[in-house]
């Protein structure tokens, strides 16, 4: 029985909690992260995000439980005032233009809002997301077979069939969380490998595009200036890259930047200081939960709600899988800690 079957049997008899009324009532914040929405039928390699079906079928459902998503800074003002109820935001990361094409509609439609934390520098230099040069490389290659040492690891991908592909991408992706210069030289030398040459265009927003949404009064964050993982690079270079995100944003914009999403959700104390230092008021995370009265402002919990959190085993929309996903259902069977 494979993971996805098992979620969907437990949600049939998962029954979404009821806050109590009146001054009993707790405050929490559930944070949906989201990255890209994909048009219905597109199937790239690396799916990092949902089809706008399933976007529109996870509006629709919050909208019926009374959970019309509202910022992130909308949601964190309204837990740090201990608003009784369960109050949901929704976020996307990095600052693609399928956010503003096909997303931002949909949120307008049902006058819900989100945060969308934009990868400013690669934003003004339009360059291509590593990801997405590694993803592109491995769909256009004809080569049937790669051997390499990457972050001291041996590793030998066939890649004949897509299959194999998708394989090889899950293997790389995480081998490539180096420092940028490092991961960089590694990148061009496996697209050297795979003898493709030419990149792809940056699906990136540009800035023209990402204006409309502030016109529509959505929430706009920093996700850096080049998305490194922080931790790895210098404290230096952890504020440059912060600061100089807030500042860009605003040059472009208009407006400061007053939320942080940590790329690839790496963080540690001194990277929360900085963020505090460089006049942020909150930073999210990618940990999965909650967050309730006692949240930290910099260590923010977000949740996934991707479509393999929501689609049955027939890949239909199911309502009481993504309930459950978005309740956190399953925090204990994925190792996630929960609050006892």
């Amino acid at each position: 029985m494979s993971g996805r079957t098992l979620r969907w049997l437990m949600s049939l008899t998962h029954r979404h909690p009821a806050l109590p009324s009146g001054a009993r009532a707790a405050s929490r914040l559930t944070i949906i992260r989201h990255h890209r929405v994909y048009a219905d039928g597109e199937r790239p390699l690396y799916r990092l995000g949902v089809s706008e079906s399933v976007f529109e079928a996870q509006l629709a459902m919050l909208d019926r439980l009374g959970l019309t998503p509202v910022s992130v800074a909308e949601g964190w003002s309204l837990l740090r005032e201990r608003r009784p109820g369960h109050h949901v935001a929704m976020s996307f990361d990095d600052g693609y233009a399928d956010n503003v094409r096909r997303a931002l509609p949909r949120l307008e439609a049902r006058s819900a809002k989100a945060t969308f934390y934009l990868t400013a520098g690669w934003m003004e230099s339009r360059t291509v997301p590593w990801w997405d040069l590694l993803a592109d490389a491995l769909e256009r290659t004809h080569v049937p077979r790669m051997s390499l040492g990457l972050g001291g690891a041996a590793l030998d991908l066939p890649l004949a069939t897509r299959a194999e592909r998708g394989r090889a991408l899950r293997a790389l992706l995480p081998a490539l969380g180096l420092p940028p210069r490092e991961r960089d030289r590694a990148l061009d030398e496996i697209r050297a490998r795979l003898e493709v040459a030419s990149p792809p265009a940056c699906e990136l927003a540009d800035w023209d595009t990402a204006a409309a949404l502030m016109k529509a009064g959505m929430e706009v964050g920093a996700h850096t200036l080049e998305h490194p993982l922080l931790t790895r690079v210098s404290a230096d270079e952890q504020r440059r890259e912060i600061a100089g995100s807030i500042d860009l944003i605003e040059r472009r914009l208009g407006v400061r930047a007053a939320g942080l999403a940590y790329p690839g959700g790496d963080y540690d104390a001194a990277t929360a200081r900085i963020a505090a230092e460089c006049g942020l008021a909150y930073a999210v995370t990618t940990r999965a939960g909650t967050n309730d009265s006692g949240a930290r402002a910099f260590e923010l919990r977000r949740r996934g709600l991707s479509d393999g959190a929501c689609l049955d085993p027939a890949g239909r929309f199911s309502r009481s899988l993504a309930i459950a996903e978005l309740d956190g259902a399953f925090d204990r069977l994925r190792g996630v800690e929960v609050a006892p």
